[in-house]
């Protein structure tokens, strides 16, 4: 590639952000492209705290939670997606700072919008394409606790609002497309790379 391509993925749980991710990565890889996968929260002190107390409590303070996010992000940004972009390679990243905006405000004790929570993201570097992969939250929940992750039903209203605030940002932007995740994974995949295809195009030129 002639320049570096910032792609992202987004979604509620179950989505499958990961397993599509994977599979563009190696799409791409087949093709002679350089790859750099990523995920937020990181594996840096800040993302594996946010994890840790997700997983093992209690829980953060939603303003704490959220001033551990955009640290972790900064971090991310600088030491990982800009060196990266610069190389000229294609950053997959699962989850960026439109999962905090739609998740953080999700939480009415928090008393932000999904808007106000992307203003706080000025700094950062906007991706070329986010790739929304969407389906509704009871088949997402499905998944998770197929995954062994636990009886996460009882999260059901909270990843209701979640999937709303995703579609409203995803209603503003022009940077998103809207994939039909509740599809057999093959078709979700064939669906990705038809969002990517012309962006390739068009960096390749």
């Amino acid at each position: 590639m002639s320049k570096g391509l910032f792609l992202v993925f987004e979604g509620i749980d179950g989505a499958g952000k990961s397993s599509q991710l994977q599979r563009l990565a190696a799409r791409l890889r087949a093709a002679g492209h350089e790859v750099l996968c990523l995920r937020e929260p990181t594996d840096g002190p800040c993302g594996a705290e946010i994890r840790r107390r997700a997983r093992e409590g209690p829980p953060l303070p939603p303003q704490e939670e959220l001033d551990l996010f955009l640290q972790d992000r900064r971090e991310n940004v600088a030491e990982r997606v800009l060196p990266a972009l610069a190389a000229g390679k294609a950053v997959l990243q699962d989850r960026y700072f439109y999962s905090t905006a739609a998740y953080q405000a999700a939480r009415p004790e928090l008393g932000l919008s999904p808007a106000e929570v992307v203003s706080l993201h000025a700094w950062a570097p906007l991706p070329d394409l986010v790739l929304l992969l969407d389906l509704p939250v009871d088949e997402g929940l499905r998944r998770v606790v197929r995954r062994g992750r636990g009886d996460a039903f009882e999260e059901r209203a909270l990843q209701e609002r979640v999937r709303k605030n995703f579609l409203a940002l995803a209603a503003r932007d022009p940077r998103f497309r809207r994939i039909d995740a509740g599809r057999p994974e093959e078709e979700v995949a064939a669906a990705v790379w038809d969002a990517v295809r012309p962006l390739l195009e068009e960096v390749q030129a």
